[in-house]
């Protein structure tokens, strides 16, 4: 079992990329610690998630897809994202990574019920999920165009 750190944008996480198989998420990863289907309001499929709690990572399966993999996310303080320890790092310095690597356009959302905030990239497919003034989870999916299909890696 292996225990990956970085945060590929649009394409993946550590040497998995967006389209990888159960049995090739089983080789990095191991088997997953807990295994749920979610039925996703809105949605016309099914999504299975993979739980690695003692890496902090969660791999999303898309089954209409025959089960390949479509999203990632992490609470892992070791994460990576273009070389920075990004848990590390407050907002800001957040944001003006993602620009500086191309991703400028964003969007916060702030949901007082659940005491968060959520930082979203919508261009890199990813969100920075705040505790506060803390980072606590960075979600990330494949690319998708304008009328919803995927741009697999």
């Amino acid at each position: 079992m292996n225990t990956i750190t970085e945060i590929k944008p649009k394409t993946g996480f550590g040497e998995l990329k967006f389209g990888a198989s159960q049995d090739d998420v089983k080789t990095v990863l191991g088997p997953p610690q807990e295994v749920e289907t979610l039925d996703v309001d809105g949605e016309i499929h099914e999504v299975e998630v993979w739980s690695y709690w003692d890496q902090g990572h969660a791999v999303y399966f898309e089954k209409e897809l025959d089960s390949v993999c479509t999203n990632f996310e992490t609470d892992n303080e070791e994460a990576v994202l273009f070389g920075e320890k990004v848990f590390v790092m407050p907002e800001k310095d957040i944001i003006t990574l993602m620009q500086k690597n191309g991703y400028g356009d964003f969007e916060v959302e702030d949901d007082p019920e659940l005491e968060e905030r959520i930082l979203f990239f919508h261009e890199a497919h990813m969100q920075f999920v705040f505790d506060g003034d803390k980072l606590g989870l960075v979600s990330w999916a494949v690319a998708m165009d304008d009328d919803e299909k995927i741009l697999w890696p």
